[in-house]
């Protein structure tokens, strides 16, 4: 590994923790503002339900792979070692819990008002997926001395 690999591999991990938290609560607040919106009949409501499906699913490919993709071998290594594992390991499990509350909290919310099948898995993989990259982005800055 060379000292441009390393370089390039701190400066990519730093980028990854802050770009989790921003990119975690952007998502968040985004998902909030579509709340209610069941089956949408217009298009601005249409493509922003298939944004936010879209950006889940690119945040849970972010947490899952860790960035670093289109790098080397050693590149990816070096931004995927041990702390950043574990980093993410407790990311998803904060995730499960924020699922679980969540959960918890909408069986409670059916009692006075009627929520939809879809929006109930919107709310709670938008909880899983905010809470777990939030998460891990803290973690990481953590790591780094950031935090």
């Amino acid at each position: 590994m060379s000292s441009d690999d390393i370089a390039l591999a701190e400066k990519l991990t730093k980028r990854r923790a802050r770009g989790s938290i921003v990119l975690g609560i952007f998502f968040l607040v985004t998902m909030a503002t579509s709340l209610g919106v069941d089956f949408p009949a217009n298009r601005p409501q249409t493509l922003k339900l298939a944004a936010w499906i879209v950006w889940a699913a690119a945040l849970v490919f972010l947490l899952a792979v860790g960035g670093g993709l289109f790098r080397g071998k050693s590149v990816r290594a070096l931004m995927n070692d041990e702390s950043t594992i574990e980093n993410r390991r407790r990311g998803m499990v904060a995730g499960f819990w924020a699922t679980v509350l969540s959960a918890f909290a909408l069986y409670a919310i059916t009692f006075y008002e009627p929520i939809s099948g879809r929006e109930v898995i919107r709310l709670l993989l938008s909880a899983a997926v905010g809470a777990s990259i939030i998460r891990f982005g803290i973690l990481e800055q953590r790591s780094l001395g950031h935090g």
